[in-house]
């Protein structure tokens, strides 16, 4: 081989010798990026996954938390419809007792007598309901001269709105007693749907 044929096959198996470090320097630095990338991709992917598993439980609690509220908004609705049931059945007794019950006129006439009382002397207007101005009005007026004493007692013919009792007044209408059977029903209904929550419901 003449000098020049070495000199050429020098370079050559030189230049080979670059390009196979030159390639597997570049396969090493491939195979670098693609591990890289690999990890970066599987550590995108599982925060993906993270994210959207969060994403899903926080709904699913969400979704929970409302099914609950709007079972305990049915659940109160409910009571609420049977209480209201047992304050109607209530009424309905107490205006069954006004019309029926022998013990009710006895308890107007407290009612008129404990009012008379707190107005004091001078003259008192007695207001009834349309149903108590069409019983024996008479004996019941002989019945509160005899009690109150001094104190003189007038009949309005004019009905109050009320299931039954009495409201007492001035003439002038300036003082009112109100003893009727609502008035007392409204002050204990409180107390009532207390009692009816407990008994019913366990509250």
């Amino acid at each position: 081989m003449s000098e020049t044929g070495k000199f050429t096959e020098d370079i050559l198996s030189s230049a080979r010798e670059k390009a196979k470090a030159i390639l597997r320097e570049a396969e090493t630095e491939t195979q670098r990026a693609s591990d890289e990338a690999k990890v970066t991709i599987t550590r995108e992917a599982e925060a993906v996954i993270r994210n959207a598993r969060a994403d899903a439980d926080a709904v699913k609690r969400r979704q929970i938390s409302e099914a609950r509220h709007r079972v305990k908004l049915r659940e109160q609705q409910e009571k609420e419809k049977i209480m209201e049931g047992v304050m109607d059945r209530v009424q309905e007794r107490t205006s069954q007792f006004v019309a029926n019950d022998p013990k009710y006129l006895p308890l107007l006439a407290r009612l008129i007598e404990n009012g008379v009382h707190e107005l004091g002397d001078g003259t008192v207007l007695v207001h009834l309901t349309k149903l108590d101005l069409e019983r024996n009005i008479p004996h019941l007026e002989q019945r509160i001269s005899k009690s109150v004493g001094q104190v003189k007692v007038d009949w309005s013919r004019d009905p109050i709105q009320a299931v039954g009792g009495a409201v007492i007044s001035s003439i002038d209408g300036k003082i009112r007693i109100v003893n009727t059977l609502d008035q007392r029903f409204e002050a204990l209904e409180p107390k009532l749907l207390i009692e009816a929550g407990k008994a019913l419901f366990g509250e």
